[in-house]
């Protein structure tokens, strides 16, 4: 038995062994490959050529306004730590749903031994504050643990956190919003009323469809949040965290695919996790954006 072997059946031990890690991300491991190099924030090269996408952590990237003579710090950071973690290592491959993109890329998550430790490489760039959360419809697996981290990290403003433009922005912000469209971004508040039609289902934050921020879910998509703990038609009223691209919709709106992209902000201040408030709007009656 080779001592590549004999590593994968201990990392396969560790990783399904440890309650932290199975309750972590619960996936089963694939081949282990050594890194050649790393290309930039979120994306290696193996040395069998593969180029792996991390998948579940964004790294942040300099926004279009930056004009600076440096290069965007929060990136430069994140790559030094990718950097420190996998360079030179072997790192075992995990996949669950969709495992390459457009670009031929894998989407993977990566897995690596340090002195018998198991360690997930997206926890860690997430738990430092070198990464978000975040899910693709066909890439779903760990992200609620990927929250959960990335809470922690917002709460010590670890990393890009201490940056104000990474900072989780409030629902009736919608003239900020307005202006990060096609930006990935983090936004709360409270769900004022869920409007229903054949092909959509809105939640609204504010009372006027055409300028209030709403999330937006394809009647396709429903039956995804059915049984979820984020089932739609309970929203209405609750404190919710969204997560996603933003669009322009009459107003600023993120289309929801998924629950994942949907955290329950009042089950979060039950369970006493950090969390950076945003003002709730004024009562107002149900609506539809249309």
């Amino acid at each position: 038995m080779s001592i590549t072997r004999i590593l994968a059946i201990i990392a396969g031990v560790i990783v399904f062994a440890s309650p932290a890690i199975a309750r972590a991300c619960d996936l089963e491991l694939g081949r282990e490959v050594n890194v050649a190099r790393v290309i930039d924030s979120e994306t290696i090269e193996l040395e069998d050529g593969e180029t792996v996408r991390l998948i579940g952590a964004l790294a942040p990237h300099a926004p279009g306004w930056w004009k600076g003579p440096e290069p965007w710090q929060p990136a430069v950071r994140a790559k030094q730590a990718l950097t420190r973690l996998v360079s030179g290592r072997a790192v075992h491959l995990a996949f669950s749903g969709r495992e390459r993109d457009r670009h031929n890329r894998l989407l993977a998550h990566l897995f690596l031994v340090d002195e018998l430790e198991m360690i997930w490489v997206q926890g860690r760039l997430v738990e430092e504050g070198h990464a978000r959360a975040y899910s693709l419809p066909g890439s779903r697996a760990c992200i609620r643990a990927l929250q959960r981290r990335e809470a922690r990290a917002r709460a010590a403003r670890s990393g890009l956190w201490g940056r104000s433009w990474y900072a989780p922005v409030g629902a009736t912000e919608t003239a900020r919003l307005s202006k990060r469209r096609y930006d990935f971004q983090i936004v709360e508040g409270r769900v004022v009323s869920l409007g229903v039609t054949r092909n959509w289902t809105f939640l609204n934050f504010g009372g006027d469809y055409k300028s209030d921020f709403t999330v937006a879910v394809r009647a396709g998509d429903r039956k995804g949040f059915k049984g979820s703990d984020v089932a739609l038609e309970e929203l209405e009223g609750k404190r919710v965290r969204v997560r996603g691209w933003i669009e322009r919709w009459n107003g600023p709106a993120i289309k929801a695919t998924h629950p994942e992209q949907i955290e329950l902000l009042d089950v979060e201040m039950k369970e006493a996790v950090p969390e950076i408030q945003s003002p709730a709007p004024s009562p107002a009656p149900g609506s539809v954006k249309l």
